[in-house]
């Protein structure tokens, strides 16, 4: 019975040096080599070797323990349990690490596996010394020769000889089964109208000009996998639906229609990536605009913004270059079960997965800038270069990007993620190790869309990110010039006191200065498409009756802005000197106005109403900067039948109240004592 017992050990023993010898090789290679198949088919067979160990080293103590128990040797009982806690917590953290994958967020869980593995070895080896040098001479059997030893080599060829054949099946499985991108455009007979180059108009770059397949484009359902909280940021965000807004649909139709699909290039690099770089936007091919396409659906898509590898330039227009991520085990294979085995490579070994999907250019604001800088020129609108929106270089001009005035307020650069993408707590695997990402809702200023969509949630939050004191708004207290005098004597020390009084006299033409400043917008403000929406200041004038006086910037019962209203907006010119109205831009060669604040700047608007003398004291001023994204005339045209009023946010209110007086004739002549 003894000697089964020692033969069981040894058996055990073998396989238990075995597995911990190919899981620190698996281990090193997996952490040291950063890429490549090598490391990824060590990743994938480091747990399950882990798991054989866990068996392995379960079986072994508990039959070493049977076996020794009784015989009292300090040293060697010392480093046997060290041995089995270090077990026990290279266990513990595998398992861990095997169901939460490779995190920023459980660093100090990775480093303990690492260093518990390795103390461990290093116990092992003290156990092993100790024990040879302790072991008596007459322990042996069987003529004198220790079996143990052939065991442990047998089990050591059979346990390596497997784990090289199961590498080898992976590799091979993985070569049979990857189908390679296409680099051919989606449409036949692809035209080229605007040069050789395929994505002209648009500023859009890849590696060697080459489209990139669909499918490497089409990868959005994949990530929610994994990514599950940014995917639900993600699906209310702008950017999903920057290709379905019902008003992008119109206008790149109009363009389609009116120059070509190929001119709609111009837009869908940013707007439907998907359409622009899979070689769609040709005749015969959809463009981004049409309902129920995979363009449509996806609109700025995962890839869109985890695939730009390069800023090609900061005019926008996309201007940015595209490159495909490095293919993992089994990326492009068919089957549902080699699929899991390449999500499993990615969540236990994401090192080239991160360096693809985030990029150091990614967290810059000039990353930003590909997509929100436009312009348009002579090959587009027939006319010449134009300048439109560009949020980057009013950016730039700010003191939020630190390339400016440093006695501004604030002490360090705000980039456009400061503000738009804010972290967030989250339990996502990309999350750093506080337990934050980044806020992949992209709040801003779209309130239309989660308007047309019913989603009440999503459209609180922009309001509320709308006013938290982005815009300022004050009413400067008409402080009066000339002073007035009365019969009434009064102390020469009481007049060096006096404040200067304000107040209006019945009658007389009043005026009041409101100040509206762009106090936490790190742009201009307003930003964005400001030919189509509507940012105006509404003053009301009443009595103390409520009876109005005067007011300025009111919605009438057919929802339009009154037009006298005071605006911040910009009015882009065709070349007849219409105002292009419809964003049709290709119509576009410049502008008759523009109006806008720059970031950390103020704005006066001045007001003038009389004062009816039926007016009762005090007059009450109130006074907003509101906000509506797209006009009327526009939103009626472009949303179609899908047209609802929709929502005015304040952006910022203030109230002041002046007392009234009748004005009484004043007399240099009056009574001294």
């Amino acid at each position: 019975m003894k000697t089964i017992s020692i033969k069981l050990e040894s058996w055990l023993l073998g396989w238990f040096i075995s597995l911990v010898g190919l899981l620190a090789l698996s281990g090193a290679l997996s952490h040291l080599l950063e890429s490549g198949l090598v490391a990824q088919i060590s990743s994938i067979l480091h747990p399950l070797l882990g798991i054989a160990l866990t068996v392995i080293s379960l079986l072994y103590t508990v039959v070493h323990f049977i076996r020794i128990f009784g015989i009292r040797r300090l040293g060697l009982f010392i480093s046997g349990l060290l041995s089995i806690g270090l077990i026990s917590v290279v266990v513990v953290s595998g398992w861990l690490l095997l169901w939460q994958g490779s995190r920023e967020d459980n660093t100090l869980i990775q480093w303990l596996h690492v260093l518990s593995c390795s103390t461990l070895v290093i116990i092992l080896l003290l156990h092993v010394i100790t024990h040879a040098s302790f072991y008596p001479k007459q322990r042996k059997i069987e003529g004198g020769k220790f079996k143990s030893l052939s065991k442990i080599k047998t089990t050591t060829l059979l346990s390596f000889s497997s784990t090289l054949v199961a590498a080898f099946l992976l590799w091979l499985g993985h070569y049979f089964t990857s189908i390679p991108y296409s680099t051919q455009p989606a449409v036949a007979d692809y035209q080229y109208n605007y040069g050789q180059h395929p994505f002209r108009p648009s500023q859009t770059e890849t590696v060697n000009n080459q489209f990139i397949d669909k499918r490497a484009l089409l990868t959005t359902n994949k990530c929610a996998d994994c990514h599950q909280d940014i995917a639900q940021q993600w699906f209310a965000s702008t950017h999903r639906q920057a290709a379905s807004d019902k008003s992008y649909e119109t206008n790149v139709t109009l363009l389609a229609n009116n120059k070509g699909i190929d001119a709609t290039r111009y837009c869908e690099g940013c707007h439907a990536p998907l359409a622009l770089l899979s070689g769609q936007l040709s005749e015969g091919g959809l463009h981004g605009g049409i309902d129920n396409s995979d363009a449509n659906l996806q609109g700025v898509n995962c890839q869109s913004c985890h695939g730009i590898s390069e800023v090609v330039n900061t005019k926008g227009v996309a201007s940015y270059r595209f490159a495909i991520n490095t293919a993992y085990l089994f990326e492009t294979a068919d089957s549902s079960w080699l699929q899991r085995l390449n999500k499993l490579a990615i969540h236990l070994n994401p090192r080239q997965h991160k360096l693809d999907m985030a990029p150091d250019v990614l967290s810059t604001s000039e990353y930003c800038a590909t997509c929100h800088a436009q312009f348009i020129d002579k090959e587009l609108n027939g006319w010449g270069w134009v300048k439109m929106q560009d949020e980057f270089s009013a950016w730039l001009d700010s003191p939020y990007s630190g390339k400016q005035d440093q006695q501004f307020s604030h002490n360090r650069q705000m980039r456009c993620q400061d503000c738009h993408m804010p972290h967030v707590a989250s339990d996502d695997p990309s999350a750093n190790q506080e337990g934050m990402i980044r806020d992949h809702r992209f709040l801003a200023a779209n309130t239309m869309l989660p308007t047309l969509n019913g989603d009440t949630a999503f459209l609180e939050q922009t309001q509320r990110y709308l006013q938290s004191n982005k815009v300022r708004l004050s009413i400067e207290p008409p402080h009066r010039k000339d002073a007035t005098t009365n019969q009434m004597p009064i102390s020469q020390q009481l007049r060096q006191l006096a404040i200067k009084p304000f107040y209006f006299y019945k009658g007389e033409k009043a005026e009041v200065s409101l100040i509206v400043t762009n106090s936490g917008v790190g742009h201009n403000f307003p930003g964005g498409t400001i030919d189509i929406n509507e940012v105006w200041v509404a003053i009301q004038v009443v009595d103390s009756d409520g009876t109005v006086v005067f007011s300025s910037g009111e919605i009438d019962e057919e929802d339009y802005l009154d037009q006298s209203a005071y605006q911040y907006r910009s009015l882009p010119t065709d070349r007849t000197g219409g105002i292009v109205w419809k964003h049709d831009l290709f119509n576009m060669v410049g502008k008759a106005s523009v109006n806008v604040i720059k970031a950390g700047e103020s704005d006066i608007v001045k007001y003038q109403f009389s004062v009816p003398y039926w007016a009762k004291g005090p007059i009450s001023i109130t006074a907003q900067v509101r906000y509506r994204k797209l006009n009327t005339r526009y939103a009626k045209w472009a949303l179609q039948d899908e047209y609802q009023p929709l929502p005015i946010t304040d952006l910022a209110r203030a109230f002041l109240q002046i007392p009234i007086r009748e004005k009484v004739e004043a007399s240099d002549n009056f009574a001294t004592k």
